[in-house]
């Protein structure tokens, strides 16, 4: 039997914390929808002996119907077994699909997956996934597996001995436990672990399928703008000078990959009278990284209405540099994590250059004029002019206002030593002490200070080196996590290194 750890795009997030995710859909946990009894006919015994027939178990059949618009793949769900009872009182599944993000966000997943029960008074269990093969949008039918997964050991089996019948568009195994189940894409799976994956590999194209973004997103105008054969043909390194191209960014970016982008504006951009949609979005597990340069450029009347979280230019991004760029009469809403260039970004150091004006309705919390939620961005000679949720914005992000709005208590005492490293004195009740540095007003290092009573120098330049050059003037301070924010609350050491 192969196993695998659990593998899920979301994993990448544990670095950042807790995600401003989309909200789930309600989830179902219904019985299996009906039974078919046992063809096999009894004939007339005596009473004691009939009793004793009806009380053996016999082989019998339930299925539930699945129906779900984003992922339409499997569209039935058969279990069998040996019961005494009725099987349907004994036996349930529920659909998992956006109600548990580990188990929805498995690479290579095929249809939903479904978490299935049954208790001891059923034997000899088979479970069957029944697909539609129009719906697997170029993946080849001997590409599917079924995987199970160890709730104990927190990782995917493939389940052994399972059967494709082809001609009735079906999986089946039988199978040694209740739990979670789901069909994969093997190219897509083992591929992930970096096994030999060529008897699996095949030839389609994208862009002659939905992706799930398109499946699952209302995509405004973005779909009918796009030119996908551009995009495939241009990415990752996207030089934009129309909304047409812009448009087609934001399809590549959300529905095939937003990793390691680099958009270049070569001229001004006018997005009015367009219903236009973010760029990277957390429920698909897919955000954007990389480069947006504006190159002195405006983006005039971008409008974007989330119903849900995460809006902005870019709704769900990591590791990204924005510059040099200015939005002009925007007007970006969502219920949180809600800014004009920004919803939810983070591990995201420095953006220069960036200018905005417009309208922000950013529901209760993690709302910006630039940002909505970020985590340690420098904003460097950036402006804006931004009316958030009714009021002027002053702040660039929720971060920023919550900061200036929490007092600081200064309770740590840091001193310099003489070969520049940092030593801190000791006090208890502080959640999430870290170490703060900045180098040029950019943060270079954030690290845990909980145990740690002095900074090394060794550190601070080891890790300046590896982002710029020594020189510079640095600040380090302790900040620690109070309302929902890091909030300094030590003294500031500061001095400059030629």
């Amino acid at each position: 039997m192969k196993k695998y750890l659990a593998f899920t795009l979301t994993a990448i997030l544990a670095v950042c914390g807790s995600s401003c995710g989309r909200e789930t859909s309600e989830e179902k946990n219904e019985v299996f929808e009906s039974t078919s009894e046992s063809s096999a006919e009894i004939s007339e015994v005596p009473e004691e002996t009939q009793e004793q027939t009806e009380a053996l178990p016999e082989l019998q059949e339930c299925h539930k119907t699945i129906k779900n618009e984003e992922k339409p793949e499997v569209t039935r769900i058969s279990f069998e077994g040996k019961c005494a009872d009725n099987i349907k009182k004994h036996a349930k599944v529920s659909d998992l699909y956006n109600v548990d993000v580990l188990h929805s966000g498995v690479v290579g997943l095929i249809g939903v997956p479904i978490e299935l029960e049954y208790d001891d008074e059923i034997t000899e269990p088979r479970l069957t996934f029944t697909y539609d093969i129009s719906e697997l949008r170029g993946v080849p039918e001997k590409n599917l597996i079924m995987l199970h997964y160890s709730e104990e050991n927190a990782f995917y089996d493939t389940v052994e001995d399972f059967s494709l019948n082809t001609d009735n568009c079906t999986v089946s195994a039988d199978i040694e436990s209740a739990g979670v189940y789901l069909l994969a894409d093997a190219y897509m799976w083992y591929g992930c672990w970096g096994m030999d994956v060529s008897e699996y590999e095949y030839e389609r194209k994208p862009q002659d399928f939905p992706t799930d973004w398109e499946r699952e997103c209302d995509t405004g105008d973005i779909a009918e703008l796009a030119d996908k054969e551009w995009a495939m043909e241009n990415a990752p390194n996207f030089r934009v000078s129309t909304p047409e191209q812009l448009a087609s960014v934001v399809w590549y970016v959300n529905g095939i990959c937003g990793l390691d982008m680099n958009v270049t504006l070569e001229s001004d951009l006018d997005l009015s009278g367009y219903d236009w949609k973010p760029m990277g979005w957390s429920s698909g597990n897919c955000y954007f990284s990389g480069m947006v340069d504006g190159q002195g450029h405006t983006v005039k009347g971008m409008n974007i209405k989330e119903d849900y979280v995460q809006s902005g230019f870019i709704g769900y991004g990591m590791g990204i540099t924005v510059k040099d760029i200015t939005f002009e009469d925007a007007n970006v809403s969502a219920t949180h994590c809600t800014g004009i260039v920004g919803g939810e970004i983070y591990s995201s150091p420095c953006w220069e250059n960036v200018h905005v004006s417009g309208y922000v309705n950013g529901g209760s919390d993690d709302y910006g004029a630039i940002i909505g939620r970020e985590a340690g961005t420098t904003f460097n000679n950036c402006s804006a002019d931004v009316i958030v949720n009714g009021e002027p914005m002053q702040y660039f992000s929720y971060r920023q206002k919550k900061i200036a709005e929490t007092e600081v208590v200064e309770t740590f005492t840091l001193t310099l030593n003489d070969d520049y490293s940092v030593t801190r004195d000791e006090h208890d009740g502080f959640r999430n002490l870290s170490w703060q540095v900045e180098q040029n007003g950019i943060e270079i290092l954030q690290r845990n200070a909980e145990n740690e009573l002095t900074m090394n120098t060794h550190d601070i330049l080891e890790k300046a080196l590896t982002l710029n050059n020594v020189p510079g003037k640095y600040k380090i301070y302790l900040t620690a996590y109070i309302d929902g924010i890091y909030v300094r609350v030590s003294n500031i050491i500061e001095y400059d290194l030629e």
